[in-house]
């Protein structure tokens, strides 16, 4: 079972769970007599396992029209699909290719890690004091007055968040952070990879930049190979759909050669 995170990092490791469930997630077997509707490295995966829960489900079309909710739906099950054919795929393609972190490499993303949060409390800090400061002026209008109100308890919050992180840190044990560390730099590692064998477009991500370009030349080679099957025909067909769409927000073709943990933060725009 996934470890969950608090505070501020959950920001972050959200986007973790994304990537590591790519590496990680196994296909669950079907129900007894349900038919698969793929079939993973001799998994089967059922339709009930691309499902969203009840609740979910329930507040979904409360809030949408039916065909937005079908839409929504029939979208949701295409990324389930992927992330359960992906998964066993790039953990196979990362063993095959050696890309078992280094002692070295988790060693920076540690050092990194703790440097960037605390980086984050002190700009936070600083940005809480100017806004504390702006408050005191006395030309303020009402909206004004509310909108940087508003600022500053969101500011507040975050750091309070920050501050729990960077505390909780120390405690946080060997084991939680050794995880932690190994699903970043493995996904990393198999991102890059995949880029330089396939190539295609990357896009941003909140766990660092995906080869979504090079999904497609991966998969049909897997699928040739008989890694893999789509048994319905209909799903098959928005399934290669979405993976050809690949959609997200594109950067530069360079993103993955460093480790984004490795990056300098690009300065802001001026206004």
């Amino acid at each position: 079972m996934p470890k969950k995170f608090k505070g501020a990092s959950a920001v972050v490791l959200g986007g973790l769970v994304l990537l590591v469930s790519l590496h990680e997630s196994l296909a669950a077997p079907p129900a007894r007599g349900e038919k698969p509707v793929a079939v993973v490295l001799g998994r089967e995966i059922p339709r009930e396992a691309l499902a969203p829960d009840e609740k979910t489900r329930q507040s979904r079309r409360a809030a949408m029209k039916p065909e937005e909710y079908a839409r929504w739906e029939s979208s949701y099950e295409v990324q389930r699909l992927q992330e359960r054919v992906l998964g066993p795929l790039l953990k196979a393609y990362a063993q095959r290719k050696g890309l078992e972190p280094t002692k070295e490499e988790l060693q920076a993303f540690d050092a990194a890690s703790s440097k960037g949060m605390e980086e984050s409390l002190a700009r936070t800090k600083k940005d809480l004091e100017s806004l504390r400061a702006e408050l005191q002026r006395e030309d303020l209008t009402p909206e004004k007055r509310r909108a940087l109100q508003a600022r500053l308890e969101s500011a507040e919050q975050v750091v309070r968040l920050l501050s729990e992180d960077v505390d909780r840190a120390p405690s946080m044990g060997a084991k939680g952070s050794d995880m932690v560390a190994r699903s970043m730099v493995l996904s990393w590692k198999t991102q890059r990879a995949l880029h330089r064998e396939y190539g295609g477009d990357i896009i941003f991500q909140q766990s660092g930049p995906e080869a979504v370009g090079a999904y497609l030349p991966f998969l049909e080679e897997r699928q040739k190979a008989g890694d893999f099957k789509l048994l319905d025909e209909e799903l098959s067909r928005r399934f290669w759909e979405h993976v050809r769409k690949a959609p997200g927000i594109r950067i530069k073709q360079d993103a993955l050669e460093t480790p984004w943990w490795l990056k300098k933060p690009e300065p802001s725009p001026k206004r």
